[in-house]
């Protein structure tokens, strides 16, 4: 009469026992529990007898889940579907309710995280500084800044900009310094998310330099914009718009401003945890004239000399087909650095 409760007990538990994720390794071990978090490779099931258990994914032969998970692909994409099995290299996957139809498989390749904790929202970026000495035959003193940063949430981003150059020569004839590099600029963004991928924009940026007798350029506009991919080792975005573009001189040439499109993209991506590329071009066309059209292309090089300090290399080239009398149309510059993110 003993075994009469206790199966009665395991009768009423026996659904609660089956509710369970369950993970199938290599070596053929079961394990039963709920799937708390997967990600760099690394899942963690939660035992309501052992607790937490760390499993490297590429230990995992199958696994299925009583209930929708979120699956972020390794391109950015969020998916909230049951994982019913892993088949040739693919997650099984269905809507979660009962009778839905199967959804496409996905690669387990292109798996990236499972039910990521909630993103911080904080500002990263980085401050970066420059600089040179020369005595000698030659008397030359020059130092530059630069600045970044961005936040990032589910509905929005924000970034910012801003870089400082000044240098100047000492005339051996007179003895007295001579400026030659004074050049200062900021930017400032706001993205709005309509969707995963699009997005609303506002822009502005100025810029002032003094030897391309610019005593400020200003832009302001908006936009759309299109995140093509955005992972934890590349970024791409394209962009396109309308902006005010003005130009106010040092000299006693006429100002200028029109209407012009915006067209931009942007590229990051990490070769390793410790170097990156980050390349982008932005062109302003005149709606009014074919002859104005200035544009901006940088591509940077960074890697990690620590956790946090960072060298630099990197070329901007500024492009303006109808630049202040007696300027040049291009200017370049080379720039190594040395700062710190955060």
């Amino acid at each position: 009469m003993r075994l009469v409760p206790f199966a009665v007990l395991l009768a009423l538990l026996s659904p609660l026992l089956r509710a369970q994720d369950k993970i199938t390794l290599t070596n053929g071990d079961v394990l039963n529990g709920t799937i708390k978090t997967m990600a760099d490779g690394k899942l963690i099931l939660t035992n309501a007898a052992i607790g937490d258990i760390t499993i490297p994914f590429a230990s995992i032969a199958n696994l299925s889940t009583t209930n929708p998970v979120e699956l972020v692909t390794s391109d950015g994409e969020i998916l909230k579907r049951r994982i019913t099995g892993i088949d040739h290299g693919e997650l099984r996957l269905d809507g979660g309710a009962p009778g839905a139809p199967a959804a496409p498989a996905l690669a387990v390749a292109m798996l990236g995280k499972i039910n990521p904790p909630p993103v911080e929202v904080k500002w990263t970026g980085s401050l970066k500084v420059s600089g040179a000495l020369t005595t000698g035959n030659t008397e030359r003193r020059s130092i530059g800044a630069a600045f970044d940063a961005v936040r990032r949430s589910d509905a929005d981003r924000i970034s910012a900009d801003a870089a400082w150059d000044f240098a100047e020569d000492k005339d051996p004839a007179t003895n007295a310094w001579r400026l030659t590099q004074r050049r200062v600029g900021a930017g400032l963004k706001y993205d709005y998310f309509i969707s995963k991928r699009w997005y609303a924009l506002a822009t502005t940026r100025v810029l002032g330099d003094t030897f391309a007798d610019l005593q400020l350029r200003y832009t302001a506009g908006v936009g759309v914009g299109y995140q093509w991919i955005e992972s934890d080792t590349t970024n791409f975005l394209t962009e396109v718009g309308l902006s005010y573009f003005n130009e106010n001189y040092l000299s006693a040439t006429p100002s200028k401003d029109y209407l012009a499109a915006r067209v931009a993209y942007k590229l990051r991506h990490a070769f390793s945890d410790r170097t990156r590329v980050i390349h982008g071009t932005e062109a302003f066309p005149s709606l009014e004239n074919a002859k104005d059209v200035y544009f901006q292309m940088s591509s940077e090089l960074q890697t990690n000399l620590t956790d946090s300090m960072i060298a630099s290399l990197a070329h901007v080239w500024d492009w303006d087909n109808t630049p202040a009398p007696g300027r040049e149309r291009s200017d370049h510059r080379i720039v190594l650095s040395v700062g710190w993110t955060f």
